[in-house]
């Protein structure tokens, strides 16, 4: 091998070694400022209950009547209890989307009673809201969106409609546990909870 050749291997060794060394081969380098006066905000999603909630009830398709005091009132099934409260639901956000709900343990039995544990069974897994005020999107009626970076609050009438069914084949064998059973509404509440705002609403 010529001397010259075996001069560059040695040359490009001794390159590749700095080069490895870290920080041993200086470069020329700058930074800029990207940041400026830009800042990330979050949105909110808020509801606060302004007014004097009321309950109805009415059995099957019958005529609903007032309730004065829910405590008196001795449910079968067929019946149906409808909850209204005024409320303002404030919404601020570029792809909010939010779904009105019953808070977990609202309608509870107390102390594990198993008559009480079947009535709330019943009487939660019926639960349907209602909103009026805000714009729902899909055809369940309880999606809506605000979708705006300005904050806007909106006066509703929330509804809860509490049903007890009747009259299905499987009634008598989930009904029968619930006679004289009792639920604790102490906890009794309404949710607005934010769902995925990028998924397709049938």
């Amino acid at each position: 091998m010529k001397k010259t050749t075996k001069g560059a291997i040695a040359s490009g060794v001794a390159v590749m070694l700095l080069l490895g060394g870290g920080g041993t081969l200086a470069y020329w380098n700058d930074t800029a400022n990207l940041g400026g006066s830009n800042t990330i905000t979050a949105g909110t999603l808020t509801v606060v209950a302004n007014g004097t909630p009321t309950w109805n009830i009415q059995h099957s398709s019958g005529a609903a009547t007032a309730v004065a005091n829910i405590s008196d009132v001795r449910i079968v099934p067929g019946d149906v209890l409808t909850y209204s409260v005024p409320a303002t639901i404030t919404a601020q956000g570029q792809n909010l989307r939010f779904q009105v709900g019953l808070a977990g343990g609202s309608v509870a039995a107390p102390g594990g009673n198993a008559a009480g544990t079947a009535l709330a069974s019943r009487l939660t897994n019926s639960a349907v809201f209602a909103v009026t005020g805000a714009t729902p999107v899909g055809a369940g009626g309880n999606t809506f969106e605000h979708k705006s970076n300005t904050s806007s609050s909106y006066a509703t009438a929330i509804t809860a409609t509490i049903s007890w069914p009747f009259g299905t084949a499987g009634s008598p064998t989930q009904d029968n546990p619930a006679k004289t059973g009792a639920v604790d509404l102490s906890n009794f509440a309404l949710t607005v909870t934010q769902v995925d705002g990028s998924i397709t609403i049938p």
